[in-house]
């Protein structure tokens, strides 16, 4: 009964994000493949017809600094999920510190798409994965869902 108890304790309640439609698209230009964004590709966008709006890649930088910074994150209690507009879904690290600067996040996103996964710098921990969709398979069981 004890140790039935103490796995309960173990277990500690965590809250996921799940955050949708996330503008993360790589386009190769000159200066090699890059993250489209609305203020560095508009030429991309005229040339094929998409809405500048949709690709804001620092709104999800933004997003992802303040979910990974937050003191339920630093406590252990937050697990977050990116699905990108095309369905690419990403797991991230509660360790990982996301870049401050929006071209090192960019050159970053880049490198995940590509490579489908960063470890950290000595290779223990991996801090950003692409998995297997769908994201409900990834949920603990009889979790609430809102």
């Amino acid at each position: 009964m004890s140790s039935a108890k103490n796995a309960k304790l173990d277990t500690k309640p965590q809250v996921i994000v799940v955050l949708e439609n996330a503008a993360l698209e790589t386009v190769k230009t000159t200066r090699g493949y890059q993250l489209l964004n609305c203020d560095d590709h508009k030429g991309i966008h005229k040339k094929h017809n998409k809405d500048p709006t949709a690709s804001r890649p620092d709104i999800l930088h933004q997003e992802l600094m303040a979910l990974l910074d937050s003191p339920l994150n630093k406590a252990g209690h937050l697990k977050v999920f990116i699905r990108s507009s095309k369905g690419v879904l990403i797991q991230v690290s509660s360790q990982m510190r996301i870049p401050r600067t929006y071209k090192r996040f960019a050159g970053l996103m880049v490198q995940l798409l590509h490579a489908l996964k960063i470890r950290s710098s000595d290779g223990k921990t991996t801090l950003l994965k692409v998995i297997q969709n769908p994201v409900d398979a990834h949920f603990p069981p009889n979790c609430k869902k809102y």
